[in-house]
């Protein structure tokens, strides 16, 4: 994979795709690049000599020359053919090996720095914009690039070439041909700069299509439960009329500007017929002559046509540049200069006077922890207090405002985020799955993993259970998002993908709140024996998951309320005792329940 390496003025400010940013990805294709425009010069030489040579013929013809004569010009005709053929054959295919790599090369750095930006960059652009981007702005690019060094060589070398020789022909009657064609070709370029901020308006209605499709797909499941499928479609309806409105809109001026280099050449044609024809009669021009000022003008209007299509593109191109810059940004989380390896964390946490601050709220304020290697801890509070937002410091998600996390004693911020992360496996409540088998939902891309640890892990996790019930057992495709399987079946698959990475820090955000409470006891049953050689991190609203913690803290409002173990924080009024006894009615109620069901 090619990458474009950050230089210190990459770093110094935000990146910006533009022109000068594309043309080092095509800097990269030098060799290919020199070809195409080395055999657009041949090509574009002797198409222009061809033209010439027509002429010649017609004046060999018209002097009464011998069949001899005839031949020979009939040859040299079709091998300058020959010759501008196989030009034309290089400069397309030397063309398609600069604008395919390029467009491979930029997708690639779009997608690497995607994976570096953190979760606000995710927040402000939906899932199906970011597509959008990254497949129809992209393909911009390669339909620029395809088109202008598919003809621009040729072209430029068409039109030197078609001026010399018909300058040596009549000076006078080529310098109006081409004074014409400067200024009409000059209007068109002005014309044309309004395209681009049009062009960048349809894409981004073209974003916002795919952001409901992206949606619609997604929750399919929630429009159908809830009977929204009107409401979606009407949504899309609307979206879909305020795509068809831009792009009319954009066409109708679009056009005009596509059609001057016709109007352009019929223009220079009467230029041509009028006073050519004027000074053929005078004899100033043979009929060759005039025939090759005709003929080239045939050609340039070909190649006036394509600068006009090339520079149209050109102005989509700026626009799509434009909707790329967001994608280039610099992560907000990322390595410092002298960030430093950490390959074997032991797991020592410690919170020092750590503060977040969103605005002007504090959501986490004074928050002082250590948290022992290979110790069970366990956080509990209400909803919203910040405990999921504790967690997330962590593997630097986000950075503290205040304070500073240790793992080790070393500040996270001073370790590789590649190190630090291995070190962390999470397993949140709500659970991303891939669309691929279910064996390489666990492996998540570690093919070196044996298959004793991934039958370990799936038995840990009790995802066994369910293997007789998927058609494929672990080659079963989960489907998108992992719609194959229920919530609990999820949150199990996470656990095991947990399990089998052996992290020196396990964290647990509510992993079992979608598993009933038999299976939740076997899982954190066996779990224990993993959690015994690791540092763990357990998020619950259950106290059967939290009760054998080494040590417990509740935060309420963004504050740490209490710590202490399971006996110690039953023994205080607060938050705690009143967790687990609302927990001990809610078994009472059910038992009760089931009784009067019985008596019934």
């Amino acid at each position: 994979m090619t990458t474009i390496p950050a230089n210190a003025a990459d770093q110094a400010e935000e990146p910006r795709a533009d022109f000068h940013w594309l043309w080092r990805f095509i800097d990269m294709q030098r060799r290919a690049v020199i070809l195409s425009l080395g055999f657009g010069m041949v090509a574009g030489i002797t198409a222009a000599i061809s033209s010439y040579y027509v002429g010649v013929i017609v004046d060999h013809v018209n002097a009464g020359v011998v069949l001899g004569q005839i031949l020979r010009d009939a040859a040299l005709l079709v091998g300058l053919t020959i010759v501008s053929v196989a030009a034309f054959f290089g400069q397309r295919y030397y063309s398609g090996e600069v604008a395919y790599n390029v467009n491979r090369d930029v997708r690639a750095t779009m997608f690497d720095n995607m994976l570096t930006l953190d979760q606000g960059f995710y927040q402000r652009y939906p899932t199906g914009d970011l597509i959008s981007r990254m497949n129809s702005d992209t393909e911009m690019i390669w339909r620029l690039l395809a088109i202008t060094f598919t003809r621009i060589g040729s072209a430029t070398f068409t039109l030197l070439t078609a001026f010399v020789l018909l300058g040596t022909i009549n000076l006078p009657l080529t310098l109006a041909v081409f004074t014409v064609l400067t200024i009409s070709t000059a209007i068109q370029l002005r014309v044309g700069r309004k395209i681009a901020l049009m062009s960048e308006k349809v894409q981004d209605q073209m974003g916002v299509l795919s952001a409901q499709v992206q949606d619609a797909t997604s929750g399919i499941q929630t429009i159908k439960t809830f009977g929204r499928e009107d409401g979606v479609a009407e949504a899309y309806r609307k979206a879909n009329h305020e795509y068809r409105k831009r792009w009319i809109f954009f066409k109708r001026r679009n056009e005009p500007v596509g059609m001057l280099p016709n109007t352009i050449a019929d223009s220079t044609a009467a230029i041509v017929v009028m006073f050519g024809g004027i000074l053929a009669l005078n004899r100033q021009l043979t009929p060759g002559n005039f025939v090759q000022f005709l003929v080239f003008l045939a050609s340039i209007s070909t190649v006036l046509l394509q600068i006009g299509t090339i520079y149209q593109r050109y102005q989509q191109t700026k626009g799509a540049l434009t909707r790329l810059t967001p994608i280039l940004q610099h992560a907000q989380i990322a390595d410092r200069p002298a960030a430093k390896p950490h390959s074997q964390s032991r797991g020592e946490i410690t919170f020092e006077n750590v503060g977040v601050q969103i605005g002007d709220k504090w959501l986490l304020r004074h928050i002082n922890l250590r948290i022992p290697a290979g110790s069970v801890f366990a956080i509990v509070g209400p909803t919203g207090a910040g405990k999921t937002l504790l967690i997330s410091l962590l593997a630097r998600v986000l950075d503290p405002t205040e304070g500073r996390v240790l793992i080790d004693g070393i500040d996270i911020r001073d370790m590789k985020l590649e190190d630090l992360r291995r070190a962390i496996a999470y397993v949140p409540q709500s659970t991303f799955l891939f669309s691929q088998p279910l064996h390489l939902n666990v492996r998540m891309g570690k093919s070196e993993i044996s298959d004793e640890d991934l039958q370990r892990a799936i038995h840990i996790s009790r995802v066994s259970n369910d293997l007789p019930q998927l058609p494929l057992g672990l080659e079963t495709l989960v489907g998108e998002r992992g719609v194959m399987l229920s919530g609990g079946q999820k949150q199990r698959v996470a656990i095991a993908r947990a399990v089998v990475r052996d992290p020196a820090i396990l964290v647990l955000d509510d992993a079992l709140s979608s598993v009933d409470t038999q299976t939740a006891a076997d899982i954190l049953g066996d779990l224990r024996q993993v959690l015994k050689t690791r540092t763990s991190i357990i998020i619950a609203h259950r106290i059967a998951t939290v009760k054998d913690a080494d040590q417990i803290i509740v935060i309420e409002n963004g504050e740490i309320s209490a710590f202490g173990t399971h006996g110690e924080l039953m023994t205080r009024e607060g938050f705690y005792a009143k967790m687990v006894e609302r927990e001990l009615q809610e078994e009472a109620d059910i038992d009760s329940g089931f009784t009067a069901d019985a008596a019934d």
